[in-house]
């Protein structure tokens, strides 16, 4: 089998649960990228936690690949153009020295790295550059438990984000969305997804194969009071609506979820209600020491 090279790159302005995720895919890397704001200020013109994610990618960092790559992307007028710059960024210093590069957020939990080397090997077969995965959606944590986003009827509920590998040379538009034909990995018998509903976009290649404890656990909003106003002050998609939004939707929230309906910020129909889960449901098990998927086997 020929050897294909991964790469990811890391956002340094989000260390909340960065030491927990980065283990989840590490051992795949042959290269490391953290685009690094030179000013210490994030899309928005906010200042960002830089030193904190450097210091957590470090400790990762076991076998030395990290490479900082340093810019400036600010545009509080057009914070979004900032993300998607910054990425790009990312994206161009890997795409000399790796196949495949990751890009999966520092609040997502990939529960099991083969997932992710099988839907590339999928892709690859089919002649596509981009993959996406299912993610859950953690809203709220409140105590032992979580509010995560589910359908109508109560049922498991996914969406897709943007991809979480593409293939070196990408481009991107719109934060980590990519220009080309991609597959879309669904989880099997998903049948209230949004995405999933709607018809195959163009170029969307769609494999309904994953068991639901493979899909990617996003925890979003499931943070503290603190961390959720950085996050709404320095986010991509940043507005004054979102303050209105932390404060009448996501701050009550442990009260009132039962009657929350439609509640995305911005995106109506994605996130139709919440329910009550145990931590533990959410939480994939810890990356082990030494994992069985790595450089030199994918």
């Amino acid at each position: 089998m020929t050897h294909r090279t991964y790469g990811a790159y890391v956002l340094p302005g989000d260390p909340t649960w960065l030491e927990r995720t980065l283990p989840r895919y590490y051992p795949l890397l042959d290269d490391l990228v953290v685009p690094v704001p030179r000013d210490g200020r994030g899309w928005t013109g906010t200042p960002i936690q830089v030193a904190e994610c450097l210091e957590i990618v470090r400790r990762v960092d076991t076998r030395g690949l990290l490479r900082v790559v340093e810019g400036s992307w600010t545009d509080p007028a057009d914070p979004l153009a900032a993300d998607t710059a910054q990425r790009q960024a990312a994206l161009d210093a890997l795409s000399g020295s790796v196949d495949w590069i990751v890009q999966i957020d520092n609040d997502e939990f990939l529960p099991e790295a083969s997932t992710l080397v099988e839907a590339i090997d999928l892709a690859e077969e089919r002649g596509l550059g981009i993959v996406e995965l299912p993610m859950r959606v953690l809203f709220r944590r409140t105590g032992r438990t979580v509010l995560e986003v589910v359908a109508s009827d109560g049922g498991p509920r996914y969406e897709y984000p943007g991809p979480v590998a593409v293939r070196a040379g990408s481009t991107t538009v719109n934060a980590r969305r990519a220009v080309g034909p991609f597959l879309r990995m669904v989880v099997a018998g998903d049948e209230r997804s949004l995405q999933v509903n709607r018809p195959a976009e163009p170029g969307e290649t769609r494999l309904a194969t994953l068991r639901p404890d493979q899909a990617i656990v996003h925890n979003s909003w499931a943070r503290t009071p603190a961390q959720i106003r950085a996050k709404v002050s320095s986010w991509g998609h940043a507005d004054a609506s979102l303050g209105r939004y932390y404060w009448t939707v996501w701050w009550p929230a442990p009260l009132t979820w039962w009657l929350l309906r439609d509640f995305h910020p911005f995106s109506r129909g994605l996130w139709p209600r919440l329910a009550r889960r145990p931590v533990a449901d959410t939480e994939p098990a810890p990356a082990p020491a030494s994992s069985t998927v790595g450089p030199a086997d994918a």
